[in-house]
């Protein structure tokens, strides 16, 4: 009895399963201009960034996001390093974060960073 109900798992099985994968190859997903979420966001294709110990131009930094904790504290990622106010690295020194942007001092000269804008450059 227990094998003739796996056998009638299976035949069912195959009978869903093969018409879809020869079916596969004519299903693609439309854009329609928005990013495709089945291509993966991880791999070779990945930019490099410089590391921040490794930075000497403000140019090579970038600002990717700001967060703040329950008691008010704000933290930014910066080149994929997560930075807080008064940390030092490398020529770089936190002075300050606020919610708009980051205040660092490199190489002793001050400069502000931006957030860029939700689907744009800074």
């Amino acid at each position: 009895m227990a094998g003739k109900i796996k056998i009638t798992v299976l035949i069912l099985m195959a009978a869903v399963f093969i018409p879809l994968q020869a079916n596969a190859e004519l299903l693609q997903y439309e854009a329609h201009g928005k990013r495709d979420p089945f291509v993966s966001l991880v791999g070779s294709e990945k930019p490099t960034t410089t590391k921040l110990v490794d930075i000497t131009s403000v140019e090579d930094i970038r600002l990717e996001g700001i967060v703040s904790g329950n008691k008010g504290e704000m933290a930014a990622m910066m080149n994929g390093e997560i930075i807080k106010v008064n940390d030092r690295i490398g020529d770089i020194c936190v002075k300050s974060i606020t919610k708009a942007g980051v205040t660092l001092t490199v190489g002793g000269r001050e400069y502000q960073l931006k957030l860029p804008e939700e689907g744009g450059q800074s």
